[in-house]
């Protein structure tokens, strides 16, 4: 098992190509979180004690997570698809035949990475944002008794997307079908069920992903979602099913 982990890692060593999709997502994070920032310190002067009071300030800071959610997923993809794209994966089967350890090795090196840049992202995401909302004097402060449970549910959101994303690419073995599944479960289908009937979001809503990851972060949760910790329980089922679904095609067809 030892050796899967070091040939894995020993492939995530072409830095410029990690780096360049990790740099992406911690890109987004800090962009997006700014922008959302930026729109409501604009109109922080017209607003009432209690709409201060009610503001999520926190909750605006991390918005930037949802941008870099995607580049976290197709940085999982790749890790197995690109692997069958150019035909590298017999190579691999043949140094480890056993193809759920190669597999796991996979899932765990880039969860690894994928971890680090959450960390990362959602860290330099909340600075962003919150210097930006400070001009509009709609800050929070670092010590916010929420702030830790907020910024550990979007770490482990971008980590569970990032094992979904090795799912797919284990279970499609093709990046662009992946990542389009990827992409319309994660952007599509929000837009679509919110053209839906009130009583249908509330009900349908609270299982799609991006409706899971705001929940990790807002300091406002929906009743009608799941609650932190329970939405993200059911986020790790989705990858683990799809995890299974992959292995089983990993390790029953070929190459």
């Amino acid at each position: 098992m030892i050796s899967a982990f070091t040939m894995e890692w020993q492939k995530l060593l072409p830095l410029h190509r990690t780096s360049r999709t990790m740099g992406v997502a911690v890109a987004l994070a800090v962009v997006v979180s700014a922008v959302v920032a930026a729109a409501m310190a604009a109109h922080g002067s017209h607003m009432t004690a209690s709409d201060r009071l009610g503001f999520d300030s926190m909750g605006v800071s991390l918005q930037g997570v949802n941008a870099a959610v995607l580049a976290v997923g197709v940085f999982g993809v790749l890790t197995v698809t690109r692997e069958y794209g150019s035909g590298m994966i017999r190579t691999t089967f043949m140094a480890h035949p056993s193809r759920l350890r190669v597999l796991a090795a996979k899932l765990a090196t880039h969860a690894a990475v994928a971890g680090v840049a959450a960390v990362v992202a959602c860290l330099a995401a909340f600075a962003a944002g919150q210097a930006v909302l400070g001009t509009g004097g709609l800050s929070d402060t670092w010590g916010d008794p929420r702030l830790p449970s907020a910024l550990g549910g979007a770490v482990v959101y971008l980590l569970l997307i990032c094992a979904w994303g090795v799912g797919l690419g284990a279970l499609l073995r093709s990046t662009s079908s992946a990542i389009t599944w990827l992409a319309s479960l994660l952007v599509v289908a929000p837009v679509i069920v919110q053209i839906l009937p009130q009583s249908t979001v509330d009900l349908v809503g609270r299982w799609l992903p991006s409706q899971i990851g705001q929940q990790a972060i807002t300091a406002n949760p929906s009743p009608h979602a799941f609650a932190e910790w329970n939405g993200l329980a059911v986020l790790g089922a989705y990858a683990a099913l799809t995890l299974l679904a992959g292995a089983w095609r990993m390790a029953r067809s070929d190459p």
